[in-house]
């Protein structure tokens, strides 16, 4: 029996287990990285904690009281034994359990993230619909995409500051408003919303060009097929033609590798949080680094990604949805 003849569910389990499964190996493995990268790093968290002209009698004392001199080995092992329970540890800067500090960081992220990725997503689909256009000249959109796709996102930030922020005072340079400040939460999330503005446009351009160039790839391809011909022949409009059939058979391979980039972005927002002074997990990821604080490290790499890994499944079953050819090969 062959895979177009099993029904479309026939396949589902195999695929989640199977992405599950990967999900998991890819959080052990970068989890594990981080680890041993920011043990390996120069310094220490003593020296980072007590500062570099501590009694060597003090850094003594604090490496022995967070169990610093015991074997890398068994630190990791009792590192990843209480990951496998749940416990991210405590914070050796803020001496305070890190699944907490990610908590009240993480809102930040998601607001300044999601927006960017939605904003990408649509705008670059639009835009490779265009740039496929058979009827236009539309070989320099490909090369303007390109060419704004090299940009490094923190130059795009600085632009954006000097004229908009800077220059045209539309917006404020750095910061972000309390949301639980008094003045009432309407106002604060407005402010907040107004505040994200930028760091949303520098973290979006460049996922946006990406998208684009996928897009206007994929529908270039789709376009060159038998069946489009056939649809013009019906009498339908070359916008139809793009939008209905070209478009809706390249949407499983967009929706992938839309999905894939959401890695990217979780990265770019490390530089934007930075750049903009916006109290997420990238700042986070940042200070506790420097700071050689091991479990937020550890425990902000083992959250960033999970979550890429649960995005990554839930847009595989999407597409899985969108072509059941997908989810019956894995059965």
């Amino acid at each position: 029996m062959g895979p177009d003849a099993l029904p479309p569910w026939a396949g589902w389990p195999g695929l989640v287990l199977r992405r599950l499964a990967m999900g998991l190996l890819a959080v052990w493995v970068a989890a594990s990285l981080g680890f041993v990268l920011v043990q390996a790093a120069p310094g220490g968290p003593a020296v980072a904690l007590l500062g570099e002209h501590a009694a060597a009698g003090q850094l003594e004392e604090v490496t022995r009281a967070y169990g610093l001199d015991r074997p890398l080995a068994q630190q990791y092992l009792e590192w990843l034994g209480r990951l496998a329970r749940g416990d991210l540890g405590v914070s050796y800067r803020a001496q305070a359990p890190v699944a907490t500090l990610i908590a009240e960081r993480a809102p930040v992220t998601l607001a300044l993230m999601l927006p960017a990725l939605v904003l990408a997503s649509a705008a670059g689909i639009a835009l490779g619909l265009v740039a496929a256009d058979p009827r236009r000249r539309t070989r320099w959109v490909a090369g303007v995409l390109a060419g704004v796709h090299a940009v490094p996102s923190y130059a795009v930030a600085q632009v954006l500051v000097l004229v908009f922020a800077l220059g045209l005072g539309w917006f404020p340079v750095q910061g972000l408003v309390d949301a639980h400040a008094p003045g009432g939460g309407v106002a604060n999330l407005l402010e907040m919303a107004w505040r994200l503005t930028l760091p949303v446009l520098a973290l979006a351009v460049l996922q946006c060009a990406f998208v684009a160039l996928l897009a206007r790839a994929r529908i270039a391809e789709e376009l060159r097929q038998p069946y489009i011909a056939t649809a013009r022949a019906k009498g339908l409009s070359e916008g139809a033609v793009r939008r209905r059939h070209a478009l809706a058979n390249a949407a499983p391979p967009l929706v992938t590798l839309i999905g894939w980039r959401f890695g990217a972005i979780v990265g770019g927002s490390v530089v934007i949080e930075t750049l903009f002074a916006l109290p997420g997990l990238g700042r986070l990821a940042v200070s506790s680094a420097l700071a050689r604080d091991i479990p937020t490290v550890a425990g902000i790499v083992v959250v960033a990604c999970a979550v890429v890994v649960l995005v990554n499944t839930v847009v595989d079953l999407v597409a899985a949805v969108l072509d059941p050819r997908i989810a019956r090969t894995a059965a």
